[in-house]
């Protein structure tokens, strides 16, 4: 029996190695230096004070604060072809309701934002509970998810990773 646990044991570590090393890409660096930033996401009421219920019809901010860990400038790039910060709300039944960058007609793409050491740095959006279909129409009461994307890290070392998943946000809220 203590045979068979210690091949277990050895099994299961060596598929979590694996597995580590496919979702890291292999590189083992990239996951480090994606910590270069770090990012926190709060939802706010009206009164710019932090919340998790609201009123049908309340404004509802979200806000992603973006800071640069490092004692050297590091280069973010936009999350969409317009905005730095892409939030999107979704339903308890996980569908889409409304996103930041729903409607926006862009004209000059979002430039790489390089920022400085110890810098930190807030993007919001303000959500007025109404759909982004063409209808427009309050949302119904319930529970929400929203997430919060950015971009791409520009690395020195490495060129453009993928910190996306690692630096992108999600938290809950309800609406009465």
């Amino acid at each position: 029996m203590d045979r068979l646990n210690l091949v277990r044991t050895v099994a299961l570590t060596l598929m979590t190695a694996a597995v580590t090393a496919a979702c890291d890409g292999g590189s083992g660096s990239s996951a480090s230096e994606c910590r270069t930033f770090r990012t926190t996401l709060s939802v706010k009421d009206r009164m710019s004070q932090g919340a998790a219920v609201f009123n049908p019809g309340e404004p509802i901010t979200f806000e992603l604060q973006i800071a640069n860990t490092s004692v050297i400038p590091a280069t973010l790039t936009a999350a969409s072809s317009c905005t730095p910060v892409v939030f999107e709300v979704f339903d308890g039944s996980e569908q889409r309701q409304w996103g930041s960058a729903d409607g926006i007609a862009c004209f000059v793409p979002a430039q790489p934002r390089t920022y400085s050491p110890l810098e930190v740095v807030t993007e919001s959006s303000t959500w007025n509970q109404k759909g982004s279909g063409r209808t427009g129409v309050q949302v119904p009461s319930g529970d929400y998810l929203v997430t919060a994307s950015v971009g791409q890290y520009v690395s020195a070392s490495q060129g453009l990773l993928d910190c996306r998943a690692e630096l992108g946000q999600t938290t809950t809220f309800r609406i009465l």
